[in-house]
């Protein structure tokens, strides 16, 4: 038989034995403790693996940054590499151009056969060898003391090279030089003409010391006796006589160029083993 107040639910034993560190173990509590457990575990994941991913990723991004500034500045390299050419191509170009106005040593040997030449078609149509203008004289300015003879081996000093600074102390050593003593003998139509196509030849000519004088002091008229007057035949041909210094310049020889400084961006050269 059963007291009053003393009947116990099923579950009342269930709720009071369930308890944990003195804790009882609630619906609530145990949700709160799965939420918990649930937030440590996402931690754990996200700083095991999470976090490294995303450090990684941020290296890649700072990889991938370093790689585009690297690639900016090769391109940079490669364009004022590209420039650097390009200016030294139009500089071989200038140079190209102004050398071929320079006398050539084929040029210079044959120089005496193009004046003589000039002076045959300024005759062209003149009677009588006394009217004609005539090349009195040619001939090679030699230097007056030798060059001294090289060592065995040595380069011998080409005697041609610009070594003053006639022309410039820029030109100082890179040309040569080749000069020669003309005269010319003629009237004034016949000596400008000679010196206005001696400026247009193709080789680079330099006339110096120019002079001109009349040939004769005292040059004959020819006159006629009509009518008791003495009547010139004809005007007097004044001949005039010029002589002058002809400098013909010429480019270095190939042996005799300065070596070409390497262009930027070229590789450099190797050096021996053993050299600091």
């Amino acid at each position: 038989m059963t007291a009053a107040n003393e009947f116990i639910p099923s579950g009342g034993q269930e709720e009071a034995g369930t308890e944990l560190f003195g804790i009882k173990l609630t619906p609530q509590v145990q949700a709160i403790a799965i939420a918990v457990l649930g937030v440590g575990v996402a931690g754990y994941i996200g700083y095991q693996f999470v976090l490294p991913e995303m450090q990684k990723g941020d290296e890649i991004k700072q990889k991938i940054s370093a790689g585009k500034q690297t690639q900016l500045q090769l391109q940079a390299q490669i364009q004022k590499k590209a420039e650097a050419e390009a200016k030294q191509a139009e500089a071989k170009q200038r140079r190209a151009n102004v050398t071929a106005m320079f006398a050539s040593d084929a040029g210079a040997n044959t120089l005496l056969l193009d004046m003589t030449q000039l002076v045959n078609r300024i005759n062209a149509g003149v009677v009588g060898d006394e009217g004609k203008a005539k090349l009195t004289k040619f001939e090679p300015n030699l230097p007056q003391t030798p060059a001294p003879a090289a060592a065995p081996g040595a380069i011998q000093i080409d005697p041609d090279i610009l070594s003053d600074t006639s022309f410039g102390p820029s030109l100082a050593g890179k040309l040569r030089r080749k000069k020669y003593k003309v005269e010319f003998e003629g009237n004034f139509a016949q000596t400008r003409n000679f010196m206005r196509n001696l400026e247009l030849m193709q080789s680079l000519l330099v006339v110096r010391n120019l002079k001109s004088e009349l040939a004769v002091s005292n040059q004959a008229i020819e006159v006629d006796f009509l009518k008791g007057k003495i009547v010139p035949i004809a005007p007097p041909q004044t001949k005039i006589k010029t002589a002058f210094d002809l400098h013909a310049l010429l480019p270095l020889k190939q042996e005799e160029k300065p070596p070409t400084p390497p262009s930027p961006g070229a590789p450099a050269a190797p050096k021996p083993p053993g050299t600091p």
